[in-house]
């Protein structure tokens, strides 16, 4: 239609009437102009006239068709012209959006409102292909779903059902899918109703693609037909392109900034490492070291990087260590432990290096890396569990020959006693007997020693103040050191209690003050003995295998003697080692000390150089308990009785002598060699007897055995356990697993008279 001013407007029908009427007045005029001269020529101009008349309706005839033609032809330019004008309009806002992007899914959706908002299109949505077994396509962006046509909407890419439609074949096979009559078209059968409700009349599938194999699609709804001609389908597959790009540029930023960023941490990792690492070429030239480095073995990075390794090594004290790396790395070896004297100090260092190779993208090994840690801590704790289990393993071997050595022991001593009762005090035999008795006290002292560095001796324990024992010690060593060896007692204010055996404690500082005035004996010294209470944390025991944090009571000793070398101090706990002369010491003193510290839960350290003393650190769980503290004022039991016992022992001698002590302290006794034979006497009588007395180890049946089957028969039967500290003893060592067993008293064997008397009154006056 065309507009000359907004009053006026002509259509090709008045342009045709208005030619073909000014052609008519044309034709009348010339009829009248003529109709006086030309009278006789009528008939021609008649036909004049009609000729005019018909190349007049005809010609505009074809003005018209023209006109008409031209104006349609004008509004679908103007169509397409507004059409791709849109599209420009939506491609430079996507543009825009594609530049200033910085996150894949607000790209999407910006890009979802661009095509809606200002492409004037009904809805636009980006889908992802997911891989899982239905190849099923998840909507990640959206925009103008204003009545819930994505909810619930089931697509696949796979070649299914429903893949087959407009958006899985574009996803699937990578080309745009156009459809620009919905209600007709057969691809959208299963959507159809439901894209109908929302006045959807055509659609256009765009692939998208940001990673290998199918990626997603970008799927933009219209609500009129014919919607998508074929250059806005070229606009929006270029945009289409461009999205896709603009998603992998995303993505691969990402990528980057996440590999950034781990590179970043691996850098902050590296520097503040505290194992050194060393980075060098195949030449053995440096070219990075952390500063960790420096803290385990003295050299600053600074200094390293740009030198070879092994000039390095020039340093004394090095020991050949970073030669030692280089080596391993030629050989193709992946570890070394090497000792070091760091900083010009006696003691060693232990370093230990992994060694490994990057290789390049042709796989040659072109880059070695050294990562390097202080063991010294670490060789210290292996070389004490070595010590722990040597010494173990010595306890087992003690625990075996300490049974029959005891056995023999108690017949021995036993019998000794009695005799020496029959023997008047005038005759020699009672001296003799004399005698024999000392030595087998002694000689189960010694037991009992060896059992205690083997830590199978349970001794009953008491709160005992260390002070105390400290002080009572002090007496005798000044009486027996020399003048020139000068004591210090270094005591705390109020130091706390431990829960030992005071004989024990009193073993512990005999054994050390007597060592260290071994080492001052010639030459004088000090000796200082400190005692404070200190709380260990879990960083103060980490160097000590077993040893929970809490309250210990800290004896320290220290000399200024000559001293130990490395070498002696890894052997100073081992049993029947000596550094002194034959005949000053037997070995076992050092062992029963560690013995007696470990039983009682404790830590024992040694520290010393040659030339310069020694100092033993003991930590003892600390008590505070003061009502435990409190003496035991009861009177001891009477020696003698009257009651029915049945005593039972494999050991001949011992059963023999046994008896006999018992019924000369007036009881009456039955004697049985095994378990089996006693447990038939205890059936014929079970309420014959006041008590049993059992040995532990015995063939076919144990004490502990024997004591389960008696109590099923009679629940209220007190039992005595004697046994020699062999290892099936363990189980009953402590108050807890004796009551658990059903036993009343345990007796150590080999036992005095006296003690045993004692012992068997307590049981039976309990009831």
């Amino acid at each position: 239609m065309l507009r000359l001013s907004p009053q006026i407007k002509l259509t090709p029908m008045s342009i045709v009437l208005i030619y073909t009427l000014t052609g008519v007045l044309w034709a009348v005029a010339a009829m009248t102009l003529h109709s006086g001269q030309m009278g006789r020529y009528l008939t021609f101009i008649r036909f004049e006239i009609a000729n005019h008349a018909f190349f007049i309706v005809v010609t505009a005839l074809m003005l018209y068709f023209l006109i008409h033609h031209s104006m349609e032809e004008i509004m679908r330019r103007e169509e397409t012209l507004h059409r791709v004008s849109r599209a420009f309009k939506a491609l430079s806002e996507c543009n825009k959006a594609l530049i200033h992007a910085t996150d894949e899914i607000q790209l999407m959706e910006q890009i979802c409102r661009t095509f809606v908002a200002i492409g004037g299109y009904r809805l636009a949505w980006v889908g992802i292909a997911e891989k899982d077994e239905e190849g099923s396509i998840r909507p990640v962006a959206h925009w103008g779903d204003r009545n819930g046509y994505l909810q619930n909407l089931k697509l696949s890419w796979l070649d299914n059902e429903w893949g087959r439609g407009p958006t899985g074949t574009a996803l699937r096979t990578g080309k745009t899918i156009v459809v620009q009559h919905i209600p007709s078209d057969p691809a959208w059968e299963l959507w159809r109703d439901r894209a109908m409700e929302h006045g959807f009349a055509a659609s256009i599938s765009l692939p998208l693609s940001f990673e290998k194999g199918p990626s997603g699609a970008l799927v933009i709804l219209a609500g009129e037909e014919g919607a998508f001609d074929t250059t806005e389908v070229k606009l929006l597959e270029e945009l289409a392109a461009d999205l896709s790009f603009g998603i992998r540029a995303l993505r691969k930023d990402g990528e980057r900034k996440e590999a950034e960023k781990e590179r970043t941490l691996f850098a902050s990792v590296i520097q503040q490492a505290q194992e050194g690492i060393i980075l060098m070429d195949d030449s053995g030239r440096i070219h990075y070291a952390n500063p960790a480095v420096e803290a385990i073995i003295g050299h600053a990075p600074d200094t390293m990087t740009g030198r070879n390794i092994r000039d390095i090594d020039c340093e004394p004290h090095m020991h050949g260590f970073y030669t030692a790396i280089w080596e391993a790395v030629s050989r193709g070896e992946t570890r070394i432990t090497n000792a070091i004297q760091k900083g010009g100090e006696h003691l060693p260092y232990y370093f230990d290096a992994t060694l490994w190779s990057i290789a390049d993208e042709a796989g040659n090994a072109t880059t070695y890396v050294a990562l390097i840690r202080d063991v010294t801590h670490e060789v210290k704790l292996e070389r004490q569990l070595s010590q722990a289990q040597r010494m173990e393993s010595i306890g087992t071997l003690a625990g075996g020959i300490a049974h029959d050595f005891n056995n023999s022991l108690a017949s021995i001593i036993t019998c000794t006693e009695m005799a020496r009762d029959d023997v008047p005090e005038e005759s020699p035999v009672r001296e003799l007997l004399d005698v024999v008795l000392k030595s087998s006290y002694r000689g189960r002292n010694l037991v009992r020693q060896i059992l205690t560095f083997s830590c199978q001796v349970e001794q009953e324990r008491q709160p005992v103040h260390v002070e105390r024992v400290i002080n009572e010690c002090l007496k005798l060593l000044r009486a027996s050191f020399p003048t020139s060896i000068t004591i210090r007692p270094n005591i705390c204010n109020a130091p706390g209690m431990v829960l030992a055996d005071p004989t024990q404690i009193h073993q512990i500082i005999m054994n050390l003050c007597t060592n260290s005035g071994h080492a001052m004996h010639e030459s004088g010294g000090v000796l200082e003995i400190a005692l404070i209470n200190v709380d260990l944390d879990t960083a103060a025991v980490s160097g000590f295998p077993d040893l929970p944090s809490g309250r210990y009571l800290k004896l320290s000793v220290q000399d200024t003697g000559h001293g130990m070398d490395q070498a002696t101090m890894e052997r100073i706990f081992d049993p029947f080692f000596t550094t002194k002369t034959r005949g000053e010491g037997t070995g076992l003193g050092l062992s029963v000390v560690h013995g007696i510290v470990k039983n009682h839960g404790g830590a024992i350290t040694v520290i010393s150089k040659p030339g310069k003393g020694t100092c033993f650190h003991i930590f003892l769980p600390r008590t505070d308990d003061p009502e435990s503290c409190q003496a035991d004022n009861r009177q001891l039991p009477p020696m003698e009785g009257r009651e029915r016992i049945l005593f039972v022992d494999d050991e001949e001698d011992l059963l023999f002598a046994g008896k006999k002590m018992l019924e000369r302290l007036g009881y009456r006794v039955e004697s049985c060699r095994d378990g089996n034979e006693a447990l038939t006497a205890f059936r014929l009588e079970p309420h014959g007897y006041d008590l049993v007395i059992t040995d532990q180890t015995m063939p076919h049946m144990t004490g502990t055995e024997l004591t389960r089957e008696i109590l099923r028969i009679r629940k209220d039967m007190p039992v005595i356990l004697c046994t020699g500290f062999g290892h099936a003893s363990q189980e009953f060592a402590t108050r807890e697993g004796q009551e658990s067993i059903g036993i009343r008293e345990l007796a150590l064997k080999p036992f005095e008279r006296g003690e045993m008397a004692r012992l068997i009154r307590r049981v039976l006056d309990q009831g």
